[in-house]
């Protein structure tokens, strides 16, 4: 059913307004009735409204509903009385109100009820039984017949009997009355006929109906008496309301729960036949009686003998519906009891219906679902709650099942009483009895929710992977951006450290360099991120060194720690094993985010870093690394949220500190991923330690820094002179655990005194260990008091400053023989006491030896760089001389096809983002370009450090992968793997001499023999083998691959190419294996088939 019209309010303000409207119209005509004004308002209001009926039926019949035929009908209908309107009114306009009839107005106004009634008997109706069919006959025959006695008493009879008059004007008087008996009798029959949604609708429009049948009989009885100007008066009235009326019903909303528990309303429509009987009774004493109406008379006994025959009709229909009532309803009763309870409480929706799709059945689950109570659905047709577009589907699946009685079973959309649709999943089977297919049983589910969780699924995956897409994006500029600049600061440090330095500036570019890596680092872990968020993430276990670990990572935070006057202080517990196997990188990463926010959050104070074993097993151990600070603290509230993504303990936090609260999240997930624990402990305003376990293994020990015997050191005595008290305890278990016999005090004026003492007693400190910076008297000042002391002569000192910009000459003036700059490192530490125990000279500030730059003679091979920054060219060339092989430098990849076009290379290193060409089109150029050379690796050489960016590479053609910032080592392993070096093996001749002699010795005696024919064919055959060995490769045939080489390995073998043979061989053999092949064999084999070539060149021309 239509859901389209207006709310209710909308609809009552609507008739309210038009009824106003109508009521002061007929005032104002009555007031000035039969004027020429009156006339002419009469006309134009009654053309105003019919035509507002025409478009409103239009409207409604373009909403494609069960109706549109019915509206589309009923509009053609208005449209032809509007014709006939627009006539009547031109005559009265033009011919000062003298009508001329009959007109062509008068047809259209007698011949709009042959489409008005076809219109209102196609409106949609429910489906009866036959006798109720033929009931309905009846009851039209007893409207129609009383309508035809009203009309024929008061009008149809007297214009029928009129004489002396012209025949057409006489049949155009009687078309009137008998087009509205029609009209009347067919309103009030379709009225007990019609769907209970829609019979206000009807009501408006029958309504409109019949009031347009009564002004139309009243106009034709006072025409007949001679009277004129009748739309000059309260008459017009009728018509425009009537059609108000019929404009009004298109907007009656269809009604949902049509109250059919209104007993008056039943009654009513069971007594509509009698109204028109009703009024011929009351008309009937006033005519009947009269002589000469014999026709009336027949009339009156027809009406009386139908209504008999219809409640006869009526009393044999129910004893027909009451027959062995009592036994049906018992078997009824039995059948529905069995099943009653299982339907009753299933929360699907379980309908029976005929095969015509009459619903009897309704159980509350179908209540819970389309919101129709049982009394509401049961002997409706289903199509109520089916969409119209849907209607097809259902027929045809209700054909399906009376044809063949399958159960079908499938997903659709069916409408709630409110209209709105409901998504369903349908089980539709046949109900059988003894005689067959007697109706069909439907369950219904309601998958609201699973449609809700299906789509919350769709959208939720669509926005994690835009999500994902755009994060790649931004990781994928971001990695680029800084790994351009990262990979010229790197490289540039370490050739800066290959140069001779003074020990400062060795320790500020170790400095620079080892920052530049720790946050190469730190943009490696954000790059996994979103790998750590999914719980994946590759770990890479190497041995390491932890007392190392925290005293380089001391190194890093010191400026900062420094500039905020911290004690660093960076500390491995003496039974922590020399060697570890981790991942050192990540556990870097978790001990740089803990530290450095110490540092950040600590105003004043400490900040420590240490390493202990919580647990030890015989190869394995559970080490606890710490960072404690004195810095602000944190509410125990805050623990647990410090440590989720992008949260600080407060907002202040972030306003004062900055900082986007990622580290300790990014800290948590790489510690549980390594199967450790983080947490902090804390309280506020009492600093914190934050803390991670993690379960290692132990690998080899450490190796022994010192080149003079350790025994050296033991025995010896120290006194420790520092006002931090951390600082004490570290450097004392430092000192112990090198056997020597350390002591401490707490300042310089203790330190002193014990100095003094020591030496009265005759046992002086071997060696004192002061700190630079104490209150009172600072280590400076102490240092001279000792070195001038005569008793404390044999007392060596070493300084420890939390500063590199210290006066040497002021140090050395002092009797300072050593000093270090806080963090202490463990190494620098213990070379500085072996050093002054082995009693080497006063440390001056030397110059360190440069590392040598060692290239090999002769060269490795040429090397082409393409490469558009100048700093980071300067670092390839620097790096690939290092390694011993020469470069030539182009700066985009349109030169670099020139420069590979023009001259043989080792290999190719190719930044990916170029002007003009960049390293993706170059490299694609050169594959492309065949001109029988071997084929060149081309290693790429980028900021992008996707995985994304790798495929990319590859994809391109390109062989092999470096990520900026480019690290000396594993350019050699690649440039090595890619170029082997040659071997005194390998050194020699491409073909095997004797197999030469053999093939001139055979064939014609013309000293070639049967060389040059097996050189043409295994000529012929090389390029197309490659080829194809290419083609396998590519598109992942590994049989037609081994086919090929095993082939080109027989030829190889035959014409004496040894080398070349082995290598098929290696390559067969790894295919068969089913590893993937390796690159750089092939290309190798390339080569290896070029220097055949040339050699099968010399070999014919030496036997020429």
């Amino acid at each position: 059913m239509s859901g389209y019209g207006l709310r209710k309010p909308t609809l009552l303000w609507a008739v309210i307004a038009g009824g106003t409207a109508v009521a002061v119209l007929a005032m104002v005509l009555g007031i000035n009735h039969g004027t020429s004004a009156a006339q002419s308002a009469g006309d134009l209001a009654i053309l105003a409204a019919v035509l507002l009926a025409t478009v409103s039926c239009a409207r409604a019949a373009r909403r494609k509903d069960e109706s549109s035929r019915a509206w589309w009908v009923m509009a053609l209908a208005t449209l032809i009385w509007t014709i006939g309107q627009s006539i009547w009114t031109f005559y009265g306009l033009t011919l000062d109100h003298d009508y001329p009839y009959p007109s062509a107005a008068d047809a259209a106004f007698v011949g709009y009820s042959i489409p008005a009634a076809i219109g209102l008997y196609l409106f949609p109706r429910p489906k009866v039984s036959r006798v109720a069919f033929l009931r309905g006959l009846l009851d039209a025959a007893v409207i129609a017949s009383a309508v035809l006695f009203i009309s024929w008493a008061t009008v149809l009879g007297s214009m029928y009997k009129a004489e002396g008059q012209d025949p057409l004007v006489h049949l155009t008087g009687l078309a009137y009355p008998v087009a509205d008996i029609v009209m009347v009798s067919l309103v009030l029959m379709l009225t007990m006929r019609t769907a209970p949604g829609e019979r206000l609708r009807w009501v408006c429009l029958g309504g409109g109906l019949l009031v347009l049948a009564i002004t139309d009989s009243t106009y034709v009885d006072q025409t007949s008496d001679g009277v004129t100007g009748l739309t000059g008066t309260p008459l017009a009235a009728g018509w425009i309301a009537a059609f108000l009326l019929i404009a009004v019903a298109p907007l009656v909303p269809y009604a949902p729960r049509p109250r059919t528990d209104r007993r008056l309303y039943t009654l009513a429509l069971e007594l509509l036949p009698y109204v028109p009987v009703f009024g011929a009774v009351m008309v009937a004493p006033i005519r009947v009686g009269r002589p000469g109406d014999p026709f009336l008379q027949t009339v009156g006994l027809t009406v009386l003998a139908l209504a008999v025959t219809r409640q006869i009709l009526m009393i044999l229909e129910n004893i027909n519906l009451t027959r062995d009532l009592e036994s049906k309803v018992a078997e009824r009763t039995a059948e529905l009891e069995g099943l009653g309870a299982i339907v009753n409480s299933s929360a699907d929706a379980i309908v029976g219906k005929t095969l015509d799709g009459v619903i009897t059945s309704w159980n509350p689950g179908a209540e819970r679902i389309y919101g129709y109570s049982a009394a509401e659905a049961i002997g409706r047709n289903v199509s109520f709650v089916i969409p119209h577009e849907l209607q097809d589907e259902e027929n045809q699946l209700m054909a399906a099942i009376r044809a063949g009685g399958e159960t079908h079973s499938y997903e659709t959309t069916r409408l709630r009483i409110d209209g709105s649709p409901v998504p369903v999943s349908i089980t539709m089977s046949p109900i059988r009895g003894t005689d067959g297919i007697r109706g069909v049983a439907t369950i219904a589910q309601d998958i609201t929710e699973r449609r809700i969780a299906q789509a919350e699924l769709v959208t939720a995956r669509e926005a994690a992977e835009e999500a994902s897409r755009l994060k790649s994006e931004f990781l994928a500029t971001m990695s680029h951006e800084i790994r351009t600049p990262m990979n010229g600061v790197i490289g540039l440090t370490g050739l800066l450290l290959d140069t001779p330095l003074e020990e400062a500036q060795r320790q500020y570019a170790e400095g620079v360099k080892g920052a530049g890596e720790a946050l190469l680092t730190l943009i490696n872990d954000i790059l996994d991120f979103s790998k750590l968020e999914a719980g994946k993430v590759d770990l890479d276990p190497v041995p390491f060194n932890p007392r190392t670990l925290v005293e380089e990572l001391a190194v890093l935070l010191a400026e900062p720690a420094q500039a905020k006057g911290l004690e660093l202080i960076a500390y491995c517990r003496p039974e922590v094993p020399g060697m570890l196997v981790g991942d050192v990188g990540r556990i870097r990463q978790i001990l740089l985010n803990l530290a450095s926010n110490a540092v950040k959050f600590t105003p004043s104070g400490e900040v420590v870093i240490s390493v202990k074993v919580v647990e030890q097993e015989s190869t394995n151990v559970r080490v606890r690394f710490e960072v404690r600070d004195t810095g602000i603290g944190i509410e125990a509230a805050d623990h647990l949220r410090l440590f989720e993504s992008f949260s600080q303990a407060d907002a202040s936090t972030t306003r004062r500190y900055g900082g986007t609260g990622l580290g300790l999240a990014i800290s948590r997930r790489l510690t549980e991923v390594m199967d450790g624990e983080i947490g902090v402990d804390s309280s506020l305003g009492n600093g914190s330690t934050f803390w991670a376990t993690l379960p290692l293994a132990v690998s080899g020990p450490a190796a022994v820094p010192p080149s003079v015997s350790p025994e050296q050191l033991t025995g010896l005595r120290v006194l420790v002179v520092d006002d931090n008290s951390t600082n004490r305890l570290v450097l004392t278990a430092q000192l112990a655990g090198w056997r020597m016999n350390p002591e401490a005090v707490g300042d310089a004026q203790q330190g002193l005194d014990r100095c003094r003492e020591e030496a009265a007693a005759g046992r002086p400190f071997d060696i004192a260990v002061l700190d630079m910076c104490m209150p009172d008297m600072n280590g400076l000042e102490l240092a001279h008091k000792l070195s001038t002391d005569v008793a404390l002569e044999s007392t060596r000192i070493i300084m420890l400053t939390s500063t590199m910009n210290v006066d040497k000459a002021e140090l050395v003036a002092a009797g300072v023989r050593e000093w270090l700059t806080k963090p202490v490192r463990s190494s620098e530490f213990y070379d500085r006491l072996m050093r002054l125990v082995a009693a080497r000279p006063l440390a001056a500030p030397a110059v360190s030896p440069a590392i040598p730059v060692t290239i090999s003679q002769p060269s490795h091979g040429l090397i082409l760089v393409v490469e558009d920054n100048e700093v980071n060219q300067l670092v390839a060339r620097s790096m690939v001389a290092k390694l011993g092989y020469e470069a030539d430098v182009v700066a985009d990849g349109s030169e670099a096809v020139a420069a590979t076009a023009a001259k043989e290379y080792a290999a190719v290193l190719m930044d990916c983002h170029m002007p003009v060409m960049d390293g993706f089109e170059a490299t694609k150029a050169i594959r492309a370009r065949n001109d029988g050379r071997r084929r060149l690796p081309v290693i790429a050489m980028t900021a992008g450090a996707l995985d994304e960016d790798r495929e990319r590479c590859l994809a391109a053609g390109m062989d092999d992968y470096l990520t900026k910032p480019v690290d000396v080592d594993t350019l050699d392993q690649v440039l090595s793997r890619w170029i082997p070096e040659s071997s005194e093996e390998d050194a020699g001749p491409a073909l095997d001499p004797a197999r030469l002699e053999t093939l001139r010795d055979l064939g014609p005696a013309d000293g070639l023999g049967l060389l040059p024919a097996m050189a043409q064919a295994f000529r012929q055959d090389i390029q197309p083998s490659l080829q194809a060995l290419r083609q396998a490769l590519d598109n992942g045939s590994g049989e037609a691959f081994r086919q090929v080489v095993h082939k080109l390995k027989g030829a190889a073998a035959n014409i004496g190419a040894a080398r070349a043979a082995r290598m098929c061989e290696e390559l067969e053999r790894s295919s068969s294996s089913g590893k993937p092949v390796d690159s750089a064999l092939m290309a190798g084999l390339e080569a290896e088939l070029a220097l055949v070539d040339k050699a099968l060149d010399d070999a014919l021309s030496v036997a020429s």
